[in-house]
């Protein structure tokens, strides 16, 4: 129990840490709750976060992972890791993410606008798509949100 308040508290100053920006400081004190409480998803995935905000995309998307394995329900850690896909250059699984993330919490606004930022690239000359299914699928996602026609998609 005495671990758990412990983690508690370390998480707290992670979060003021990283609100004021020093998001070194933050992925410490993240890291040292993961220490006391190994299962702690709201501390993976602000430890991804910050790792995100440095540009470390390797270790954001492991952190968010490990979040989105301990509390599959989490539409943050899902519109995080997004995030961190997309920045990485994957799309295809940026987008999944976003969906997912929306799919859970359809009150994330901030999904909707990531899902719309991906919507608005231009897929027929994106290397980063993966696959020409999902270029397809996002080509007639964007037809059906222009014209409002859900079931073309």
């Amino acid at each position: 129990m005495a671990d758990n308040l412990t983690a508690i508290k370390l998480f707290d100053d992670g979060v003021a840490a990283y609100l004021r920006g020093d998001y070194k400081d933050s992925i410490k004190l993240f890291s040292q709750a993961l220490k006391k409480n190994r299962k702690f998803a709201l501390a993976y995935s602000s430890r991804g976060a910050a790792y995100l905000k440095l540009n470390k995309i390797n270790r954001a998307l492991d952190d968010l992972t490990r979040a989105i394995k301990l509390d599959s329900a989490y539409a943050r850690a899902f519109h995080l890791r997004g995030l961190a896909y997309e920045q990485s250059g994957e799309i295809a699984r940026a987008y999944r993410d976003y969906d997912r993330a929306i799919e859970i919490d359809p009150d994330l606004a901030a999904a909707y606008r990531s899902r719309d930022s991906v919507l608005d690239r231009d897929v027929d000359d994106r290397k980063e798509i993966e696959d020409f299914e999902m270029a397809e699928h996002l080509k007639a996602m964007r037809v059906a949100l222009f014209s409002g026609n859900l079931k073309a998609a």
